[in-house]
């Protein structure tokens, strides 16, 4: 074989495959939620690694409560060029410790899909003990209670409780003005199942916080008893 082709097939051989790829600094971030937020936004930097160009081929989110897009729509990056995405978060009724994912799709068939993390805490303005009352067909209709207790140093009033049920009687009662208050709710009969709600409203600035729900439910379900005693 000729000498001059071999040692080009040689130092073809030799030579590295092109590589690509996104390296992403903070692929998981935190961010807590202020009362008066409606939205936060989060930028994900990234870096293009390798020698070979990268086409971004799909960002995909898994809630209508999440977007996410490149900084000006751009889906192709030369090597070593930088970008951003930009995702927004709308609170709505979220309350909690919320996780909400981000996965991004290249055309580097060498690199599996990147997972892009948001861990989101938004603190709650009320704390409603229990959430849900529950009355078994047939058991004597009484009145049951929910305490409405309200978080933090600003006072916020309940001032109406609308039982979604005219046979399900709801009331509430202030037992400190701007921070507790107690709900009551009675059924006229407990003699067929119910399913409903209370719809507390609240006169909060914040229109998130401007109502809040309390579940009932008349139902001729058995109660999960007390777990199992395991005897050794």
């Amino acid at each position: 074989m000729n000498i001059r082709i071999l040692g080009l097939i040689t130092g073809l051989a030799a030579a590295p495959l092109a590589q690509a790829g996104l390296e992403f600094e903070k692929p998981v971030q935190s961010a807590v939620v202020k009362v008066a937020d409606t939205e936060i936004g989060t930028k994900f930097a990234f870096k293009v690694t390798g020698d070979k160009a990268v086409k971004i081929t799909e960002i995909r989110t898994f809630c209508s409560c999440v977007r996410a897009q490149t900084v000006d729509g751009k889906m192709e990056f030369k090597p070593g060029e930088t970008g951003v995405i930009d995702t927004a978060f709308e609170v709505g009724g979220f309350e909690g410790e919320l996780k909400k994912e981000v996965v991004v799709t290249t055309d580097d068939p060498g690199q599996p899909p990147l997972h892009l993390v948001l861990q989101i805490n938004i603190p709650g303005v009320f704390e409603i003990t229990p959430s849900q009352l529950v009355w078994q067909v047939g058991e004597p209709a009484a009145e049951k209670t929910v305490r409405i207790k309200v978080l933090g140093d600003d006072p916020v009033a309940v001032t109406a409780a609308v039982s979604s049920r005219e046979t399900v009687k709801a009331v509430v009662r202030e037992i400190a003005a701007g921070k507790e208050y107690e709900l009551s709710v009675t059924p006229a009969a407990t003699n067929t199942k119910v399913l409903g709600i209370v719809r507390v409203e609240t006169n909060s600035k914040y229109p998130r916080y401007q109502k809040r729900l309390v579940f009932f439910n008349i139902t001729d379900k058995k109660p999960a008893g007390p777990p199992p005693v395991i005897v050794k």
